[in-house]
C-alpha cells in the first residue's frame, strides 16, 4: 500500500524529516502520491505517531475497498492533506448492503482524533469476525403476509435485506464473501400466471437446496396449492409436475428429489417435475420432515406425537424418539437431519400453546444412543447450516453459533434484523438454511391470528354476515330446523366445536373436552352431532349430545384418519371418509381414500362401503336414503357422482369436469356441488328418483371465491338450508388460504 512502516514505541518523537517530503502533484503517478491518500491526520501534521495511524490507514483502505472510491481525495495533494485533516469521508458511497457492524468499525477507524480510534489493529479483526458472523445476508422469499401478490414474485439478492416488505423476494443471508467484496443487490421480477400467489397458511412454505442455488415453495396455481421450484440463476419461477396439494417441502441430500407433504401423504417427486411416488400416509396436521444421507427420511406425522423414521422408498414407519411423560413432553416436531448424520435437531413442546415461549426447547438426538438433550430453551424450529443454528423465539428469528461435532452451541445468539414471518400459533418461521449458509424466509410480520367471517348467501351469491365473536370458524353447518348451527373454531392447533342459535344470537361450546375437534355433522333428528376428534392418535370419530350434555362417545376405532359426511335419514348409521389407508394392494402399494359406514354405538360395525383403486371422498346420503352421491377420481379428475344404496347398481356421473362437495337439497330434488379451478363455481343439478334416477344438466348458481378450503376435498366446507335458499360458508379477513 505504499504506507507500512516499523511503528516506534509509543510516545517516541519522530523526527519531522523523516516524514514523506510531497512535492509530486496528484495528478502525476508516484509513491508519495499512494501515500498521501492513506495518511492520518497526525501524520500529515507531522505529529507523534505510534499504531493507531496505521488503524486510521486501514480505515481508508477498506472504505475504498467497500466503496471503490478514495476516503479523502483531492486535486491536489494539498487538497487530499486537507481533507484528510478537516473532511468526513461519504459515507453514502458505501453499498446498502454493507453491514452494520463494518460500517461502524469504519467510522472508529477513521476517526480524527486518535484517542477516539481503536487502539489495536487486533480489535478491528475481533469486530470484522463478529460483524461477518452477525451480517446474516441470505437468500428470502418475501411476501407480504396480509395481502399477498396474486400476479408476481420479486427475488432480491444482495448483503441485507431491505425494511420495506416486499411482494415477494430473496437475499443471500449468511454467506462467507471475502472483505473487501461487498455483496451487489440484484432485483427481478418472476412473474406467475394470472391468479396465482405465493403460499402463506398454517405449514411450512419454503425451501432451499443443499447446494444453495435453488429455491422450491408452496404457492396457489390455478385455485390449488402445489409447489414451484426457481434456480437462482433461473430466467423464472415454475410450477413442479406432480406436486398438487403439496406443502412442507424438503430437499433430498443431493439435490434431485423433493419430498412433500399433502393433506393424506408424504411423497417424493423428481425436482423436474413428474408423477409423485407416494412413501407413507399421514394425518392432515404434520409438523415438517427432513431427509438423511443415509437414505432415512425424519418426519413428524402428528403435532402430538414423535419423531418417525422412514425409508427413502417407502415402506413400514417406524418411532425415532418416544416422549418422556415426567418431564411434561407433549410433542417432538419440526426435525433436521444434521449433515453426516450427526444428530437430528428438533422441536421439544411440552404443551399445545406455542405462545408460551418457556414451553418449547430445542433439542438434539444423539443417533448412537438415541438419547437427546436440550440445547436452547425457549425456543422452537432450529435450522442448521454453516455452523450456525437459525430458530424462532416469540416474534423474532435469531442465529446463534453451533458445534455440530459435539452437538452443542458454540456462542452467544443474536437476533436477525431480517423481518421474518413467523407463525406463532404453530411456532414456526417461514424459513429455511442450506448446508452451506443460505437462508431463505418469507419477508413479512409475524402471521397474525387469523380469523373468518361466517356468511350466509342466497342463491345468487348476494352475502350476509352473521354476528359472531372475532375468531377462526369453519366447516359450518345448519342444523336440520334451521335454527342452530355448528361450526369449528380453531385457537391455535386446537379446534372446538360450537353451536350458534340465530334467533338468541347465543354461542355455545359443545367440546370444552381437550383434545381437537372439527368437522361437525347434525343427526337427522337435530339431537346429536357426529365430529372428528384428534387426542392421541390418528383423527377418529365421536360424538356428543347436542346440547353438549353427556360425554363424548367414540364411534370408531383408530383406522386411519376419519371424517364424518353424512348421517342416513333414519339415523341409523354414519358415513364417513377413511383416508391414509394403507396396507392394501400389491407390493405394499398405498390405495386412495375410501368411504365406509358405521353404526353409532357398536365401534365394531365400522365396514367400507365402497373401496376401489381410485380415491373416493365426501360422501352424502340422499334423503330417501336410497342413494349415496360421493366424489371419485376414476376418470382422472375428481368428480361428482351417484351410486345406489345400499347396492348393487352402477354409478351415474353428474359433473362435467372438475367437481367436489355434493349436497342434496333436504326435498331430494337438487344436488350441489362445487367446481372450477378453483372450486368456486357454485352449481346445481335437478334430480328425480321416482322411477330410479334422472339427472338434469348442472347449472351455475353463483361464483364465489369463498374461504372453502380450495380444491381439497376430503369434508365438504359449505352448507345448504332445508328449503334449499340459503348457503352457509365463511371468507377469511385476509387473502391468505388457510389449512
Amino acid at each position: 500500500l505504499g504506507l507500512a512502516r516499523v511503528i516506534e514505541p509509543s510516545g517516541v518523537e519522530i523526527d519531522s524529516s523523516l516524514s514523506p517530503t510531497v512535492t509530486t502533484p496528484a495528478t502525476h503517478a508516484g509513491v508519495i502520491l499512494g501515500t498521501a491518500a492513506y495518511m492520518s491526520p497526525e501524520q500529515a501534521r507531522g505529529k507523534t505517531l505510534d499504531k493507531r495511524t496505521d488503524i486510521f490507514s486501514f480505515g481508508c483502505v477498506l472504505y475504498e475497498c467497500l466503496s471503490g472510491r478514495q476516503a479523502f481525495w483531492g486535486e491536489t495533494v494539498s487538497d487530499t492533506l486537507a481533507a484528510i485533516i478537516k473532511s468526513e469521508p461519504d459515507w453514502s458511497a458505501l453499498p446498502e448492503s454493507t453491514p452494520r457492524a463494518v460500517a461502524d468499525l469504519l467510522r472508529r477507524c477513521l476517526q480524527k482524533d486518535p484517542k477516539q480510534r481503536l487502539h489495536d489493529i487486533a480489535d478491528a479483526r475481533i469486530e470484522l469476525e463478529e460483524g461477518r458472523a452477525a451480517a446474516v445476508s441470505g437468500l428470502t422469499i418475501s411476501t407480504q403476509a396480509a395481502r399477498p401478490s396474486r400476479g408476481r414474485l420479486v427475488w432480491g439478492v444482495g448483503g441485507t435485506l431491505m425494511g420495506a416488505a416486499l411482494t415477494a423476494a430473496a437475499l443471500l443471508l449468511m454467506r462467507r464473501p471475502p472483505l473487501a467484496s461487498a455483496p451487489t443487490r440484484v432485483r427481478a421480477v418472476l412473474p406467475l400466471p394470472s391468479g396465482d400467489r405465493v403460499g402463506v397458511g398454517r405449514r411450512l412454505s419454503v425451501t432451499v437446496s443443499p447446494d444453495g442455488r435453488t429455491v422450491v415453495f408452496s404457492a396457489i396455481h390455478q385455485g390449488a396449492r402445489m409447489l414451484f421450484r426457481r434456480a437462482l440463476d433461473g430466467a423464472r419461477a415454475e410450477p413442479i409436475r406432480g406436486t398438487e396439494g403439496g406443502f412442507s417441502p424438503f430437499f433430498s441430500p443431493d439435490g434431485q428429489w423433493i419430498g412433500f407433504f399433502t393433506i393424506d401423504e408424504l411423497k417424493k417427486v423428481p425436482l423436474s417435475g413428474g408423477t409423485a411416488i407416494s412413501l407413507s400416509p399421514v394425518p392432515p396436521i404434520t409438523a415438517g420432515a427432513s431427509w438423511g444421507e443415509d437414505g432415512r427420511i425424519v418426519l413428524t406425522r402428528k403435532f402430538n406425537g414423535v419423531l418417525d423414521v422412514i425409508s427413502e422408498t417407502g415402506g413400514e414407519v417406524t418411532p425415532l424418539t418416544r416422549l418422556d411423560a415426567s418431564r411434561g413432553e407433549h410433542a417432538h416436531l419440526y426435525p433436521q437431519v444434521l449433515p453426516g448424520g450427526r444428530g437430528v435437531i428438533f422441536t421439544l413442546r411440552r404443551g399445545r400453546d406455542f405462545s408460551d415461549v418457556e414451553a418449547s426447547d430445542i433439542a438434539v438426538l444423539e443417533p448412537s444412543t438415541g438419547k437427546w438433550k436440550t440445547v436452547l430453551e425457549g425456543a422452537s424450529f432450529a435450522r442448521y447450516g454453516a455452523g450456525r443454528l437459525v430458530f424462532v423465539r416469540g416474534g423474532s428469528v435469531f442465529w446463534v453459533p453451533f458445534d455440530v461435532t459435539r452437538r452443542s452451541v458454540a456462542g452467544p445468539a443474536a437476533a436477525l434484523s431480517e423481518n421474518v414471518t413467523i407463525d406463532g400459533e404453530r411456532g414456526f418461521g417461514h424459513l429455511d438454511v442450506s448446508a452451506g449458509g443460505t437462508l431463505v424466509f418469507l419477508e413479512g410480520p409475524p402471521s397474525p391470528a387469523t380469523t373468518s367471517t361466517v356468511l350466509t348467501l342466497d342463491r345468487s351469491g348476494k352475502e350476509s354476515a352473521l354476528p359472531l365473536p372475532p375468531g377462526d370458524y369453519i366447516h359450518a353447518r345448519f342444523s336440520p330446523d334451521g335454527r342452530r348451527i355448528a361450526l369449528t373454531r380453531w385457537e391455535g392447533i386446537r379446534g372446538t366445536i360450537l353451536t350458534y342459535e340465530r334467533e338468541r344470537n347465543i354461542l355455545s361450546t359443545l367440546t370444552p373436552e381437550p383434545g381437537t375437534h372439527f368437522v361437525a355433522v347434525w343427526s337427522p333428528d337435530g339431537r346429536r352431532i357426529a365430529f372428528t376428534r384428534f387426542a392421541e392418535d390418528m383423527p377418529v370419530l365421536s360424538v356428543k349430545n347436542a346440547d353438549g350434555s353427556g360425554e363424548i362417545e367414540p364411534l370408531t376405532e383408530p383406522r386411519g384418519a376419519q371424517f364424518p359426511n353424512s348421517w342416513s335419514p333414519d339415523g341409523k348409521t354414519i358415513l364417513y371418509t377413511v383416508a391414509y389407508t394403507a396396507g392394501r394392494g400389491s407390493q405394499g402399494k398405498l390405495l386412495p381414500t375410501d368411504l365406509w359406514l358405521v353404526s353409532p354405538g357398536d365401534p365394531r360395525s365400522a365396514r367400507p362401503w365402497f373401496e376401489s383403486p381410485f380415491r373416493e371422498t365426501a360422501g352424502a346420503f340422499s334423503p330417501d336414503g336410497r342413494w349415496i352421491a360421493y366424489v371419485s377420481d376414476e376418470s382422472g379428475v375428481r368428480e361428482v357422482y351417484v351410486r345406489p344404496y345400499p347396492g348393487p347398481g352402477a354409478s351415474v356421473k353428474v359433473s362435467n369436469g372438475f367437481a367436489i362437495e355434493p349436497l342434496w337439497s333436504r326435498n331430494g330434488r337438487e344436488l350441489f356441488y362445487r367446481a372450477g379451478d378453483g372450486a368456486e363455481k357454485f352449481m346445481a343439478a335437478e334430480i328425480a328418483t321416482a322411477a330410479g334416477l334422472s339427472i338434469s344438466p348442472p347449472r351455475l348458481l353463483f361464483s364465489s371465491e369463498l374461504a372453502v378450503g380450495g380444491r381439497e376435498d376430503v369434508f365438504r366446507q359449505y352448507d345448504v338450508s332445508a328449503d334449499g335458499k340459503e348457503f352457509l360458508s365463511q371468507r377469511y379477513a385476509s387473502p391468505e388460504e388457510p389449512d
